[in-house]
């Protein structure tokens, strides 16, 4: 069975069909995901032209407003243009405004919207699909686009997706699980900080450096997750746990943290575990750069340094002390958060003593 589209991949292939003039008479936007809610709300008023949106673009709050203004408008044909925008920010409240007979009438518009019109509607929540007014907003002809946040496991995938649509930046999953790891979960906040480094770079020659996006970014976390891994690989015990409760300590949310930090070390080790592979089958490191397509020579070097660190034993059992904290904070434990990380970070430390 499929995946679920994610809200990045909804996100394209919406501003794709409008780019592409496949545009629906009505949208509706839910989800609690606001950056592409208003991105998609910018993307889809450029349909108008600047000098046509006086007169053929509005944008109205739904605590603003009400229906027979919102089906006058919709209905009226454009000036001197070929489609008029009506648009409704937070239109729950609007929908649930107006009596039996206005929402009778919105819902006929609805199955038979006008062809020159494109109304969209933004809802905080979503309308359950067994209503009148749920069922009328399923129809085939409307386009529902529902923005969901996104999982801490897809911060580091979105900030990769993200850099090179906007900015051609070619960011490594090691800079992307940094930047995820330092600015968190608030996709404005990553959005912002990857301008940022996307303007910065483009004055420079060669790829993208750790210390550079660290000096970008700024002092967001007085420690991240690359700090940890380098402790964990020297073997500096006391110094690992002092990250781990500092990360923790930094954190808006200890679950969401650990997970990262979970799903960061995980990637890692399974890279080490790659190369000393196909080292032993005796590949070269250009064979096996290829292989595991990754294209930064700096990236590569550092993964390739780390791998000396371990044997395939060591991290056979790191790779079970991850899978027993993955459960652990999923609820298949009674210890909390830090607890949980504290003994994660002594087994990865000490991997054969737990074997």
């Amino acid at each position: 069975m499929a995946g679920k589209t994610s809200s990045l991949d909804l996100f394209r292939l919406a501003v794709a069909e409008i780019k592409n003039a496949q545009l629906s008479p009505v949208y509706v936007l839910s989800g609690g995901e606001e950056f592409f809610v208003d991105r998609f709300l910018k993307a889809v008023q450029e349909i108008i032209p600047a000098h046509e949106r006086d007169f053929n673009s509005d944008y109205l709050y739904g605590n603003e407003s009400n229906l027979d203004t919102v089906l006058q408008l919709v209905k009226s044909f454009p000036m001197m243009a070929e489609k008029r925008l009506v648009i409704v920010k937070n239109a729950d409240s609007l929908l649930k405004k107006g009596g039996a007979s206005t929402q009778e009438v919105f819902q006929q518009y609805l199955s038979h919207p006008n062809p020159q019109s494109i109304l969209v509607l933004h809802l905080e929540s979503k309308i359950p699909k067994n209503t009148k007014l749920g069922k009328s907003l399923s129809q085939k002809h409307i386009r529902s686009l529902e923005f969901e946040p996104l999982a801490d496991y897809q911060l580091a995938n979105w900030v990769m997706g993200w850099a090179k649509q906007e900015y051609q930046l070619q960011l490594s999953e090691q800079l992307a699980q940094l930047i995820a790891q330092l600015v968190g979960n608030d996709l404005k906040l990553l959005a912002t900080e990857i301008e940022k480094i996307g303007t910065y770079t483009s004055k420079l020659q060669g790829e993208v450096t750790l210390e550079q996006v660290k000096d970008v970014i700024g002092n967001y976390r007085g420690f991240d997750v690359f700090e940890l891994k380098e402790a964990i690989n020297k073997k500096q015990l006391d110094q690992a746990f002092y990250i781990a409760q500092r990360i923790l300590q930094q954190s808006k949310s200890d679950t969401g943290e650990i997970i990262r930090i979970i799903s960061f070390l995980y990637s890692d080790f399974s890279k080490l575990w790659q190369i000393i592979r196909l080292q032993q089958s005796n590949k070269t490191e250009q064979n096996i750069k290829q292989q595991l397509h990754i294209g930064s020579p700096y990236y590569f070097k550092r993964l390739v340094q780390d791998a000396r660190r371990y044997t395939i034993e060591d991290l056979e059992a790191i790779f079970n002390a991850l899978l027993d904290a993955d459960r652990a904070v999923k609820g298949f434990s009674t210890m909390d958060v830090s607890g949980i990380l504290m003994l994660l970070v002594k087994r990865l430390v000490h991997p054969n003593e737990y074997a």
